[in-house]
């Protein structure tokens, strides 16, 4: 999705602002499953993070849009294996569609002075 018209991350300070993940790997969805695309959007996350000097630690507030309210819990599985206490700030919402037919889109907001 690199030739879509947004950036991938945008930096402020120590601040960044790390564009939606959905559970891509070499230009395609990963899997029509939920769990697997949930695990490699974090990766995509994860990946972002490692190329700017930051890690998984480094995120302090999060944004989860899933497209079937019944995937909830399998979330909440997968992001208590992604992320450590203290957990980040997050909100899920319930939405319609993501692009791709995804089923998971994560954004973040990470901080270097958050270590």
């Amino acid at each position: 999705m690199t030739n879509l018209p947004f950036s991938e991350f945008r930096q402020i300070g120590n601040t960044y602002y790390i564009a939606g993940q959905i559970g891509l790997k070499n230009g395609k969805l990963i899997s029509d499953d939920f769990k697997e695309q949930t695990v490699q959007a974090i990766a995509n996350l994860v990946e972002i993070l490692n190329q700017n000097g930051m890690e998984i630690s480094n995120v302090v507030d999060i944004t989860v849009f899933i497209t079937d309210q019944d995937d909830f819990t399998t979330l909440n599985e997968v992001y208590a294996n992604g992320f450590k206490e203290p957990y980040p700030a997050r909100a899920t919402a319930i939405v319609k569609a993501i692009p791709m037919g995804a089923k998971v889109e994560i954004t973040a907001i990470a901080s270097k002075n958050n270590q």
